[in-house]
């Protein structure tokens, strides 16, 4: 059996992964409002996290051995580095787009109803056995697969991390919880269904899992188990901060009735 710290050891170095990831690191700085704070820190961790899901070792034991291995990769890339990629904006950078000749297109990308439908249509469609199986024996396929996982993760995550009042993708609190709510489905219709299925569903897995010494139903349930655990926990601790923010905390009603009387 191959040690961690030799799967630790593995990169692809694919030029196309690294130069997008370097390009967005060495721009931030020039992004309007941006400063060495904890929105830059937000988005460098998030382009690392994009840079390991697609170049590591991550990647090489999801495409070649390991469906649970490829389900974590799905979710840094749609739930993990989008959010934090979102972060990371400058509110001047924000600012800037939304006035830039594109904004329209922005502003309906984001729209709630689109992003998290996208967000499901994605999600679910990518983890149909033959889809999937094919784009492991595809590589453009492949980079496909994952692009979109990456782009609707910020399609989705923009509402939930950008506010501004008036634009038609704010929400109120009680919005963002349905909206959360909405996003935490194809955990349920993928991940759950994944697994309880009593037999392997994806062909290519059931060949190589066992390379590593892994059973491919074993495999698959972990996956679909991880997929459903941590996107339900994601979207639940989200949720409840903003179920929190429908109640003002213990006081807060009397300071606002003395600040209006005053």
């Amino acid at each position: 059996m191959t040690s961690w710290l030799h799967w630790l050891s593995i990169w692809e170095f694919d030029p196309a992964v690294w130069l997008g990831c370097g390009v967005a690191l060495a721009t931030y700085a020039r992004f309007p409002g941006a400063r060495r704070d904890g929105r830059a820190a937000a988005w460098v961790v998030g382009v690392l996290l994009v840079l390991v899901a697609l170049d590591s070792a991550l990647d090489v034991a999801g495409q070649r051995y390991l469906f649970s291995v490829h389900m974590a990769q799905h979710l840094v890339l749609a739930m993990v580095a989008p959010p934090l990629l979102v972060r990371g904006l400058p509110d001047q950078t924000v600012d800037w787009v939304l006035r830039s000749r594109p904004a329209p297109i922005l502003r309906a990308l984001v729209y709630p109803f689109l992003a998290a439908s996208a967000y499901f249509v994605v999600l679910v469609l990518w983890h149909l056995p033959a889809l999937l199986d094919y784009s492991l024996t595809n590589p453009p396929v492949y980079f496909l697969q994952h692009l979109s996982f990456l782009a609707v993760g910020l399609m989705f995550w923009w509402a939930v991390v950008i506010h501004r009042d008036g634009e038609p993708w704010n929400l109120s609190p009680l919005g963002e919880v349905a909206y959360l709510t909405c996003g935490a489905l194809p955990s349920v219709v993928v991940g759950l269904t994944l697994a309880l299925l009593p037999g392997a569903v994806y062909s290519f897995y059931a060949l190589h899992s066992s390379f590593l010494g892994v059973a491919a139903v074993g495999d698959q349930h972990l996956g679909g188990l991880l997929m459903f655990g941590f996107d339900n926990t994601v979207m639940v601790v989200v949720a409840g901060y903003y179920f929190w923010r429908l109640f003002p905390a213990d006081g807060a009603d009397e300071q606002r009735n003395t600040i209006t009387l005053n």
